[in-house]
């Protein structure tokens, strides 16, 4: 809005006796006063209003100007009511301060002049909405006409980002990592986030979960809703066309169970049978783990009953950005992630395939929110011991150390450390006994305990490897 805006409005002509050239500066509102120094009250950019009731004397003009011009306002509008006319050292008052300024006659209310403000103030607002509305239209259909999202999406200092960081529409965004935190850990949404000084707004989209989905974030609360309706059309637009990729997805999956020959399921899956590949297996505390997966790696992703599998090319650096991805999503919910060894052709996949599912069944048994095991960090036991049901590792730790455990418990000794430092010590009687700071003696009577208490013997390696087993069960 524009001060020639209000002075144009049919009504009684206002005279501007001061400032012609400068009626096209803009108008943020009105304020009317009979303050000498009303200063404290504008922030700027205010069309000021006064009867002159302030005015005692022609010194007062020139500190009455001076204050508002301090403050930074578009313009004064003086009523004549008072004096009759408007006296010469306001006028001069206002030349020296490059002030506009115009004559409200007696006849006229200052009601009258701001309701004048307010009809081009709905007017303008008027006509912006409708070129949103129909701006708004035109993006829809170019999406709808199959162009992405980043070709469409309005400069406006919004962002659509994934739950892991990464950007999807709306430019480079340092702090968007920072932001996909806030909104995974936003008791709810829309939330507020700041961050180096900037305040950005927080919206998710309707029925999207966090974990794997996506949001939209702004630093202004304008057009907000429009920035959200399109994140959420062109996420309709994907999830389509993952119906199709998750079918394709499942069934190399299921070639790679029967392993029955998946070059071809894989070019279906639009992967390159002689590229290697990895495969990931992953689950979720609450709710289905293939959104995650599709967030954060680039293959196919089949949701199956109580996990997500995903045959993803093999790239330096994958095991690490999951990891990290995985890490700042755990923030939502428990994240559990199997990853195979590297295959290097198609037939070499279905043994990927047991690899990342013994993988993720030893991290289930792993503390922390964020569980990511790599197939070739584990000890081949470790691999043997994942295919064993949970129960049956549990009871089997337990049927052999608990005797210890309740005498460790009964009479405060140590005889489930003595073992581990026993074990770690190869066997060692010399190096366990200094690295247990105890006699030599008193270690074999330790370790004789121990001998009485579970019948097992530690001078045999079979018994050895038994304990070794329900102690790394028991971590």
């Amino acid at each position: 809005m524009q001060l020639k805006d209000v002075l144009d409005q049919p009504g009684r002509r206002l005279p501007v006796l001061i400032g012609e050239r400068e009626l096209d500066r803009p108008l943020r509102s009105s304020f009317t006063t009979d303050l000498l120094d009303p200063g404290r009250y504008l922030v700027g950019g205010e069309m000021v209003l006064t009867g002159l009731m302030w005015r005692r004397e022609p010194a007062d003009s020139e500190v009455f100007v001076e204050n508002l011009a301090r403050a930074g306002i578009a313009a004064l509008g003086a009523g004549e009511g008072l004096l009759g006319t408007i006296p010469d050292d306001l006028v001069e008052a206002c030349r020296r301060h490059a002030l506009p300024l115009f004559a409200v006659p007696a006849d006229v209310s200052f009601r009258e002049i701001t309701e004048r403000m307010a009809t081009v103030l709905w007017a303008e607002r008027e006509a912006a909405a409708l070129a949103a509305r129909s701006r708004h239209r035109g993006l829809i259909a170019a999406l709808t006409s199959g162009a992405r999202l980043s070709e469409v999406w309005p400069a406006v200092g919004g962002w659509t980002i994934g739950s892991s960081g990464r950007i999807l529409a709306g430019g480079r965004l340092p702090e968007a990592p920072r932001l996909a935190s806030a909104f995974l850990t936003a008791e709810s949404l829309p939330a507020a986030a700041s961050i180096d000084g900037r305040l950005y707004r927080i919206e998710g989209l309707a029925g999207v979960p966090r974990v794997g989905g996506r949001f939209v974030a702004s630093l202004s609360p304008e057009g907000m809703d429009e920035l959200v309706s399109l994140a959420a059309l062109d996420l309709a637009r994907v999830e389509s066309a993952r119906q199709v990729e998750r079918r394709l997805a499942a069934q190399l999956v299921g070639s790679l169970d029967a392993e029955e020959p998946c070059a071809a399921a894989l070019r279906a899956c639009g992967l390159d049978p002689d590229a290697p590949h990895v495969v990931l297996v992953a689950s979720l505390a609450a709710g289905p783990a293939g959104a995650l997966l599709e967030e954060v790696t680039d293959g196919a992703v089949a949701e199956l009953e109580d996990t997500a599998v995903a045959v993803v090319p093999d790239r330096p650096g994958l095991l690490a950005a999951l990891r990290e991805d995985a890490h700042r999503m755990s923030a939502a919910t428990r994240i559990t992630v199997g990853v195979s060894r590297t295959a290097p052709t198609p037939r070499a996949l279905a043994g990927a395939l047991t690899e990342a599912r013994h993988a993720h069944a030893y991290a289930l048994d792993r503390p922390g929110r964020s569980r990511v095991v790599a197939c070739d960090e584990l000890a081949s036991h470790d691999l043997l011991l994942a295919g064993v049901p949970a129960v049956t590792r549990r009871a089997f730790a337990d049927r052999l150390l608990e005797p210890l455990v309740a005498y460790d418990s009964r009479n405060g000794s140590e005889l489930v450390r003595t073992l581990e430092a026993f074990l770690a010590c190869d066997g060692s009687w010399t190096r366990c006994a200094s690295v247990m700071h105890v006699h030599v003696n008193t270690l074999r009577y330790r370790i004789r305990r121990i001998s009485d208490l579970t019948g097992r013997d530690l001078d045999q390696f079979a018994d050895r490897v038994d304990f070794h087993l329900a102690l790394r069960l028991r971590r």
